[in-house]
C-alpha cells in the first residue's frame, strides 16, 4: 500500500509516509485557504501536487465507519455546578510594538472564490492591517488580502487578530519567502515621511 506525503507551504511544515485515513484527518482540519497551499504526493511519485478534491477526492472523505461502537455524543451541554470548575483569567500583558506603522488610507480587499470585501486601512506595517470598517462574519481562519499600491496589488496571506472588540485588525502571516510580503515590505519604505 503507498503512503502519503502532504506539505503545508503555509505553515512550513512536512509529513511523510502517512495513511489515508490520517490523510483525511488532517485535510479535515485545513481551512480552505490552506488547502490552497497544500501540496501532496505518494510514495515513489515524481512530483508533488496541488491538493484539491479533484484530482484527490479520497483525501476529502472522512466518514465514520465504526462509529456504532461508540457511545452516542450528546451535543447539549451537561449542567455543571459552579464548584466543579473556574476560569482563570491571566493578566493581560501589553507587548511593545513589533513594527512601524504607517497611518495611510491604502485601499484593500478581501476576498474569498465568491465574495469581496473592500475597504480602507486606518494603518498599516509589517505586520498587520488596521481596517477603516468592520471586517464581515464570512471571514475567518486565513484569507487573501490584497493591498492596492499605485502600481501594483500585494496579495497577502493574512488572519483575523484575537481578542478585538472590532472586527477591524488582521494580521499578516505570509512568511519571508513570499515574494508578494518582501515586495509588501519593500514598499512600506517608501511611505516613510
Amino acid at each position: 500500500m503507498k503512503t502519503w506525503a502532504i506539505h503545508n507551504s503555509l505553515k512550513g511544515w512536512t509529513i511523510y509516509d502517512l495513511t489515508v485515513r490520517e490523510m483525511q484527518l488532517i485535510v479535515k482540519t485545513m481551512s480552505v485557504n490552506e488547502v490552497r497551499l497544500t501540496q501532496v504526493c505518494q510514495r515513489e511519485d515524481s512530483n508533488w501536487n496541488i491538493l484539491n478534491d479533484k484530482d484527490f477526492p479520497e483525501l476529502f472523505k472522512f466518514e465514520a465507519t465504526d462509529s456504532q461502537l461508540f457511545p452516542h455524543l450528546d451535543s447539549k451541554a451537561k449542567e455543571i455546578g459552579d464548584t466543579e470548575y473556574f476560569v482563570v483569567r491571566p493578566k493581560k500583558t501589553i507587548h511593545p510594538r513589533l513594527h512601524q506603522r504607517y497611518e495611510t488610507a491604502i485601499t484593500c480587499m478581501i476576498f474569498s472564490t465568491t465574495r469581496q470585501f473592500t475597504t480602507q486601512t486606518v494603518d498599516l506595517s509589517e505586520g498587520g492591517l488596521y481596517f477603516v470598517d468592520t471586517i464581515p462574519d464570512w471571514v475567518t481562519g486565513y484569507f487573501m488580502v490584497g493591498v492596492l499600491a499605485p502600481e501594483t496589488i500585494y496579495q497577502l496571506m493574512c488572519s483575523m487578530v484575537e481578542d478585538q472588540k472590532e472586527r477591524k485588525r488582521v494580521q499578516i502571516v505570509s512568511e519571508e519567502n513570499d515574494l508578494h510580503y518582501v515586495a509588501y515590505k519593500d514598499w512600506l519604505l517608501t511611505l516613510i515621511p
